[in-house]
């Protein structure tokens, strides 16, 4: 009996923990049904103080002029210096204010039904905002001279940066590694696919990915790092094609597209040990990074996993089912601000003057003679008519085509009226850190992780990197809840940041009691449209939470539930070249284990000819047998180093070379590097489509408010 089941080895390929009934769960973000992985609403004001808050902890030496009053005097006037526009456009849903107008001094312009469109508020951030801010970072300051670390981005999920947790001796060790491994590539460079030779692959998991129906694989973990190609390689059963659902798989209530899964491909994570002296070990192979010849990079990329290790509690968090709490996490798992009593649009203190400060208006001049003969061939509706009663219902037609409907005094205060927002609440410090027992190491003694390194490359030739798209990490199958990068090298090239925004529930009903349509207060302090009835990419669920520059020298860390993007940046010096090289490290649900390289040996048939054959091309040909080579040729034709041996080689007698064919024939041979690069071209299509589905049902899932 195997040690485990893995999803499409032993389990159903869709085998979710919420579908089991799991009492604890970390969420994904990937489709709009997972537990956990939403954000509650955030007003524009709390997701801009998270922004100021960002920005602070870049400071050199913060953390101790935080206490200073004088210097966090200067700082908040700095806050309410900034522009409100920019800051009010980085936090609106896909960085848009949500006016018709173009109007540059930002000045309202309300459409026939202006309860659809929000405008820019004229201030986002006051003093109170800003002493909360201070007061929340000698909390995070505090926290961070004991950790290291810096929570930050924090509402229902938080993210975590530091720039000096991984010290100078492991930086010079991970940069030395780059150098190596870039020498070892530069005869055949690896360049991504359709990157335009910007991104330089060092180890990337869609390379040599589990291919279903062509990768062979053990029930069992087997396959270790030190023994995994001399031991392993092309030994196992061929996995079988996995079901192609046409249709779609139940996650929870609602219907998830298939795609979501891959029937065709899984990155294959490796197994790492959690010791009790505080160090981890690779106990598997990394798939694409050679387990003899690069074994000095494996103990870097260990030490670095040991950084990543209190980073990844910090950023986690467990959603718990049925227990009197929802979420447990050593991070902010919920907002600062709490939700509004009564944000219906017709509670004039959510206004700013309330109505009650606003005169009723004289009624309108009655119309001269020869107005009065138009209008009689033109009778206008009883609701346009005026009247000297000041409770009397009527419309009017606004200077730039809108209408308001209302008494001559509601419409008089609609047209100045501007959205109050929330006062800051009472400072609650927030209990940053790990409880315990709850660590990933004193929860699990082992776990699987994902390993890319690349380096992103400009020359004066190609001097840009463009925007990212928005996503998430992995399809279903790979089970991915966590990410760190370390961002080891920058060189001539502008800044960058790393963007997050997160899903959020379209049904608000509960939280929020408004009438029907009478939400525009709400949609302008929360920067987000609330079309009535969902469906629309206007209204779409999604809060943007700000951005993380990805510096030098910075380890960034955050859960799955981030949708993510990297911002645009280029050279520096047009005439000279520049790169950005990082290293990723993507953590697989402790709770849910997958096909991994313990259970699949090295694919790469470069590897496995090396250590058959030795090395071909350095004169040692004669010591190959003639039919084994020219049997292993005709695997891997265009060789010269097996055509040298096909040709002079030594004879094999007859009943040893029945044994040789019958195991040749039975296709042994691991995959060619040519193979190899067509299933990842096949791979990358199958995401596009993945990802493609994955936005639509982002953007279309919309607010849905019933009718009260």
């Amino acid at each position: 009996m195997p040690q485990y089941q893995y999803p499409g080895l032993g389990l159903d390929l869709r085998f979710h923990d919420q579908n089991e009934g799991r009492e604890e769960l970390y969420p994904v973000g990937i489709h709009t049904n997972c537990f956990g992985s939403e954000s509650e609403m955030l007003f524009v004001r709390e997701v801009a103080m998270m922004i100021v808050m960002e920005r602070l902890t870049d400071k050199p030496d913060w953390h101790i002029k935080v206490f200073d009053d004088t210097i966090t005097e200067k700082w908040i006037e700095e806050g309410l210096a900034i522009p409100v526009r920019p800051l009010y456009n980085e936090i609106a849903r896909d960085g848009k204010p949500f006016q018709p107008s173009d109007d540059p001094a930002g000045s309202p312009t309300i459409a026939s039904r202006d309860r659809f469109f929000a405008v820019v508020l004229d201030t986002i951030l006051d003093r109170g905002c800003l002493e909360y801010c201070i007061k929340e970072l000698r909390v995070k300051a505090e926290f961070f001279q004991r950790s290291g670390l810096i929570p930050t981005l924090d509402a229902s999920s938080t993210v975590v940066k530091s720039d000096s947790f991984i010290d100078s001796s492991l930086h010079d060790s991970l940069r030395a590694a780059f150098v190596k491994l870039i020498d070892d590539h530069k005869d055949n460079p690896d360049w991504h696919p359709r990157t335009d030779d910007k991104v330089l692959n060092l180890v990337h998991p869609s390379l040599y990915p589990l291919v279903y129906g062509r990768t062979r694989v053990f029930e069992d973990e087997v396959v270790g790092v030190e023994d995994a190609i001399d031991k392993w390689a092309g030994k196992g059963e061929v996995i079988p094609q996995q079901e192609h659902r046409k249709y779609y798989t139940g996650i929870g209530d609602v219907s998830i597209n298939s795609s979501f899964w891959s029937t065709k491909y899984q990155w294959l994570p490796s197994n790492v040990e959690l010791r009790e002296d505080g160090s981890v070990r690779f106990t598997s192979y990394i798939n694409n990074l050679h387990p003899v010849k690069h074994r000095g990079v494996y103990g870097t990329i260990e030490k670095l996993i040991e950084r990543a290790l209190p980073a990844w509690d910090l950023c986690l968090k467990l959603h718990l089912r049925r227990q009197h709490v929802e979420f447990k996490g050593a991070g902010r798992t919920e907002p600062r601000f709490p939700l509004p009593d009564d944000p219906d649009d017709d509670n004039e203190d959510n206004w700013s003057p309330p109505l009650r400060d606003i005169p009723t208006p004289p009624p309108r001049p009655k119309p001269e003679e020869a107005e009065v003969e138009e209008s009689a061939s033109n009778p206008a509706s009883p609701d346009e008519t005026d009247s000297d009663d000041p409770d009397y219902y009527t419309k009017e037609k606004g200077e730039n085509g809108e209408i308001w409907y209302g008494t001559r005094r509601e419409i008089a205060w609609k047209k100045v009226r501007k959205p109050a927002q929330p006062k800051a609440p009472e400072f609650k410090a927030w209990k940053y850190g790990v409880e315990p027992g709850q660590s990933l190491r004193e929860r699990f003694d082992n776990l699987q992780i994902i390993v890319k390194m690349a380096s992103i490359e400009l020359t004066p030739e190609k001097p840009n990197s463009p925007l990212g798209s928005w996503h998430v990490e992995g399809q279903m199958n790979e089970h991915i809840v966590a990410t760190a990068l370390y961002y080891l090298d920058s060189e001539n090239v502008t800044p960058s940041h790393l963007q997050f925004r997160m899903q959020t529930s379209s049904y608000q009903e509960e939280n929020f009691k408004v009438q029907q349509d009478n939400f525009s207060w709400m949609q302008q302090v929360y920067g987000t449209r609330l079309n009535l009835g969902g469906f629309s990419r206007d209204s779409a669920c999604l809060q943007n939470y700000g951005s993380v520059e990805t510096k030098q020298g910075r380890l960034l860390a955050f859960p799955n539930v981030f949708h993510h993007r990297v911002s645009p940046f280029e050279l520096k010096d047009k005439t000279k070249p520049g790169h950005r090289r990082f290293i990723a490290l993507w953590l697989v649900d402790p709770l849910t284990r997958v096909i991994n390289t313990g259970n699949v040996p090295p694919q790469q048939r470069d590897w496995w000819m090396e250590n058959a054959f030795g090395n071909l091309d350095g004169g040692n040909a004669e010591n190959v047998p003639q039919a084994i080579a020219q049997l292993v040729l005709d695997k891997t034709p265009n060789h010269p180093g097996l055509e040298a041996a096909a040709r002079k080689g030594a004879p094999l007698p007859a009943e040893l070379m029945a044994m040789v064919r019958e195991s040749v024939e039975e296709d042994t041979v691991p995959m060619s590097l040519e193979e190899a690069k067509e299933h990842r071209l096949k791979l990358m299509e199958i995401r596009t489509a993945f990802q493609k589905h994955a936005h639509e049902e982002w953007i279309h899932n919309g607010y849905n408010f019933c009718e009260h």
